[in-house]
This record gives C-alpha cells, sequence and structure tokens, in this order.
C-alpha cells in the first residue's frame, strides 16, 4: 500500500513538472511577443504613454510568470509559489483576452492580439492543472 502511494506521488509530481515546463515555455513566448512589440514601437513611450506602460505591465506579467513557472519546474514547492503562478496566469488571460476584444472591436491588430489571448488561457489552463497535480 506505501508502495503504492509513494508510486502515486511521485506520478503527480512528474505531471506537474512537465506542466511547469509547457507553462514556462508559454511564458517564454508571451514574454518574447511583448517585448517585441515594444522593441518595434519605441515611439509609443512619447506618444502614448499609458498605452506604453500597459504593455510594459504585460511584460512583466509575462516574465513574471515564466520565472515562477521555471521554479516550480525546478522543484521549487510552496503554497505561494503555487498561488503567485496561478494568479499571473490569470492576470495574463485577462490582458490577452481583454486586448484581444479591444483590437477586435476596434477591427485593427490582426491576429497578434488573438494570438496573445490564446496564449493567455493557455497559460491559465495549465498552471490550473499543474496546481491540481500537486494536489492544490
Amino acid at each position: 500500500m506505501m508502495a503504492a502511494m509513494g508510486t502515486l506521488v511521485a506520478t503527480r509530481r512528474a505531471r506537474a513538472r512537465r506542466l511547469d515546463l509547457v507553462l514556462a515555455g508559454i511564458g517564454i513566448a508571451g514574454t518574447i511577443d511583448v517585448a517585441q512589440f515594444l522593441a518595434a514601437n519605441d515611439g509609443m513611450f512619447r506618444a502614448a504613454p499609458g498605452r506604453a506602460a500597459g504593455s510594459v505591465l504585460g511584460l512583466a506579467i509575462w516574465a513574471g510568470l515564466t520565472s515562477v513557472a521555471i521554479a516550480s519546474a525546478t522543484g521549487a514547492d510552496s503554497r505561494s509559489l503555487n498561488q503567485a503562478t496561478v494568479s499571473l496566469a490569470a492576470l495574463a488571460a485577462l490582458g490577452g483576452v481583454g486586448l484581444a476584444a479591444v483590437h477586435a472591436a476596434a477591427h485593427v491588430g490582426g491576429w497578434r492580439p488573438a494570438l496573445g489571448g490564446m496564449l493567455g488561457l493557455g497559460a491559465l489552463g495549465i498552471a490550473l492543472g499543474a496546481r491540481a497535480a500537486r494536489g492544490g
């Protein structure tokens, strides 16, 4: 019985680690997307500082999500780390979907905002899956 319980715990940890690695990959993609947008639109800092600040905040959220996912994947485990992961993923999802909706309503932006929304929703789903795999 104890051996079976140990195997179950090990299996759950392995699943959580795989999900954390996928989440880190999504976080890297989101970080690169926002960083590339900021680099390509550096005039935005003078012309539309509020828009630029929102983009910088988005960059910080994606970078933070990447960091906590990597920490979890490399063995760090705590209730606060799990909560930070889910919270940052929720913020990425909310920001991405909100940005996609605003761009769609204005008929601008093309595929890029939609991709950001999908990345955010994917990050949230994977973060919740990893938390569930840890038993949280």
